[in-house]
């Protein structure tokens, strides 16, 4: 029978300790996972591991979250703050780990410490209170009498990582900011390797009481990681222009990069190292940094999209119509993001209107801000010469369904949407041409030739309520446990509905049907 082996992780909710602990359930570890707060329980337990709530290193909390664990991975560590807080965090809160992981027999303290720690008091940039506190976190392992393993890593790169994200964020804006000349030498090391190191040291493989580098086999400084994410975006078939450069004085660098001055430090250190010699020891192979920053631009670039789920953009205005469409679309399962047009003189009582049933609906809501629209009269009044505002039906907006659903197809490319929903009923095309099926089918004619050769997307535009009247649209509301008291269809902006614009005598003419056939 197989023997069980369990492992604890504090700060199992940051960067590293989830990527070990999924890690280490497909390896068929069971982990007990030590946060400080409830509200990230669920992802430590959506992992695969139990979660453990530890506030202040509590001695007895930790006890029980080492119950039965072979060994500790002790990730809860600040690379910025006070030196009080590194003496709390850094240096008090191993203290207790130690403390605890003796009580309960656990095998090895597994710790990160720093590359560099070991060059306090010969390089200038090792002379902080975040190396300084590293050095006293490694002393009071040595100092102990349990086994320990430290590892002094360089950049851990990979998903979700903190500094790729941020080099994508600068390439997009079409500027990398690099301190110094980006000519300091560095070895970043793949998440995947830093973790079988981990867990290798977990398994009690390797001599007890040891301190290892942890550091890639390829030796490139900033200039060439910022080349090297360029060019896995370009891999990804997104075009971007290569970004400039920028760079920024090392005294500087805090402020321009909104960093703490103990990471411009870190960014300082020029050690080189031989990677290979903790992987032969540990029992693993290094990958190349090229595997490590297309893991994480992938990640960062990759479509989070369900592709099972029928996305929609709907637009929504907040009267009968278009909320009936919208309940219309969720009972048919549609993923729905609602669009709502601010125009200008547009109704504040439809706005709200629009806010509050969507929040209602539980749908996402995007209020686009589009000024320069308004109706064809209210533009003539304004002083524009609006041939078009002459005989022109009661809010008449020109050429306001070409422009609205142009930027509803903008936002579905955005959102990864198939089909753009819109709440027209079998009155509007007699007021307004550009409401009919074959104006829609035009456009969507014309969308399908505004792609590039490679956008291989579908658009479909869908008008379910299309064939019915306002007196069937109302029906089917009530069906629909649609709030219609909630609703807004009023051409002003008043308190109450004025009931003598179009909109109003067609709703209360259509209630008044609807009451009429039930009595």
């Amino acid at each position: 029978m197989n023997q069980i082996k369990r492992v604890a992780i504090t700060g199992a909710n940051g960067y590293l300790g989830q990527h070990t602990i999924k890690e280490a359930i497909q390896s068929g570890w069971e982990v007990n996972a030590i946060v400080r707060r409830e509200e990230v329980i669920e992802i430590v337990k959506n992992l695969g591991a139990k979660p453990f709530i530890v506030k202040s290193f509590a001695i007895e909390k930790l006890e029980e979250a080492f119950n039965g664990c072979k060994a500790v991975l002790h990730f809860a560590n600040i690379v910025c703050g006070s030196k009080d807080l590194f003496e709390s965090i850094n240096v008090n809160g191993l203290k207790n780990v130690i403390e605890a992981a003796k009580n309960q027999n656990v095998s090895r303290i597994i710790y990160p410490s720093g590359l560099g720690v070991d060059k306090i008091g010969i390089e200038e940039w090792a002379n902080n209170n975040y190396f300084n506190s590293k050095r006293r976190a490694e002393q009071l392992l040595q100092e102990s009498k349990i086994p320990y393993i430290i590892f002094r890593p360089s950049y851990i790169l990979g998903p979700n990582d903190e500094l790729i994200p941020e080099i994508i964020e600068q390439i997009s804006n079409g500027v990398a900011l690099i301190a110094g000349d980006g000519k300091i030498p560095m070895q970043p090391i793949y998440i995947k390797d830093a973790i079988k190191a981990f867990l290798a040291a977990a398994d009690g493989i390797g001599k007890d009481n040891q301190v290892y580098n942890l550091v890639g086999p390829e030796v490139i400084d900033m200039n060439k990681l910022v080349d090297t994410v360029y060019s896995n975006i370009k891999q990804l078939g997104i075009n971007i222009p290569k970004p400039g450069v920028k760079y920024i004085d090392y005294d500087k660098a805090a402020d321009e990069l909104d960093i703490c001055e103990e990471m411009v430090d870190v960014m300082r250190c020029n050690l080189i190292l031989d990677g290979n010699l903790t992987a032969q020891i540990l029992n693993y192979k290094l990958s190349s940094l090229n595997e490590a920053v297309k893991a994480a631009v992938s990640v960062k670039l990759e479509l989070k999209l369900n592709r099972s789920e029928k996305r929609a953009i709907m637009l929504l205005s907040g009267g009968i119509d278009s909320t009936t469409t919208l309940f219309w679309a969720i009972k048919q399962g549609y993923k729905v993001i609602a669009l709502s047009m601010n125009y200008q003189y547009r109704p504040e009582k439809e706005k709200q209107a629009a806010r509050e049933l969507a929040r209602i609906a539980g749908v996402e809501l995007t209020e686009v801000s589009v000024p320069f629209i308004a109706q064809a009269t209210d533009l003539l009044f304004d002083g524009y010469p609006v041939i078009s505002a002459f005989n022109a039906p009661e809010g008449y907006i020109p050429l306001r369904n070409l422009i609205f659903y142009s930027i509803a197809t903008y936002y579905a490319q955005i959102y990864g949407c198939e089909y753009v929903i819109g709440g027209h009923i079998v009155e509007d095309p007699k007021s307004f041409p550009d409401s009919k099926l074959s104006f829609f089918k035009s456009l969507e004619k014309l969308i399908l030739k505004s792609k590039h050769k490679e956008d291989k997307t579908s658009l479909k535009l869908i008008f379910p309520l299309a064939k019915l009247d306002k007196f069937e649209i109302i029906k089917l509301a009530e069906k629909f446990n649609v709030p219609i008291d909630l609703t807004w269809s009023c051409y002003g902006d008043f308190d109450e509905p004025c009931g003598k614009c179009k909109p109003c005598i067609n709703r209360n003419k259509a209630l008044q049907n609807l009451k009429t056939s039930f009595s």
